[in-house]
């Protein structure tokens, strides 16, 4: 069965699905079996992480960019709504992922943080905002917790923003901000 793996992946799994109905267990190929299963919870893993990035990105968007005058925001809080949903569907389906979703939060802040100063660049280079957007505007860490992330409607305002961080930066960091 390796070389049906190899040449045909779909006509493999419905294999796979047979031999493991009919309990012929002795006939699978363990190897790759083992390896898809893996796959399949990475996969649903992955998925999670770019609907938090979305999240993420999106409401920077509309904290971060819709000061312009051109901006309303409208279309970033559709792609909000969107994430919001579908990351709520990954979690209800996949229960496990609450364990570690601090650490993925966190991971996906980054991510988006980056594609936000990125993407404000481009914007500002094409004239579609006033003026990009520097590292040093926005927070480090999230600024939100799980549970604001997944509160339906819910948005941010550049200045709820700011005034969280400087309530979660220690008076040292607050200092070295300023100056």
């Amino acid at each position: 069965m390796q070389k049906l793996y190899d040449r045909d992946l779909y006509a493999w799994t419905q294999e796979t699905a047979q031999l493991l109905r009919k309990r012929r267990f002795d006939e699978l190929d363990l190897e790759n079996l083992i390896e898809e299963v893996e796959d399949l919870g990475s996969s649903e893993r992955s998925k999670l992480e770019g609907q938090l990035e979305a999240l993420m990105e999106h409401l920077l968007y509309i904290a971060y960019l819709t000061r312009d005058r051109e901006r309303d925001g409208y279309g970033w809080r559709h792609t909000v709504e969107e994430a919001r949903d579908k990351a709520l569907r990954l979690l209800k389906k996949n229960p496990s992922f609450m364990h570690s979703l601090d650490e993925g939060i966190a991971d996906a802040y980054r991510t988006a943080t980056r594609r936000l100063l990125r993407n404000a660049e481009v914007m500002h280079t094409e004239g579609k905002i006033s003026r990009a957007i520097s590292k040093e505007e926005i927070p480090p860490r999230s600024p939100w917790t799980a549970r604001e992330l997944f509160e339906e409607e819910r948005y941010f305002t550049r200045a709820e923003i700011e005034q969280r961080t400087q309530r979660m930066e220690p008076p040292s960091d607050r200092k070295r901000r300023v100056q």
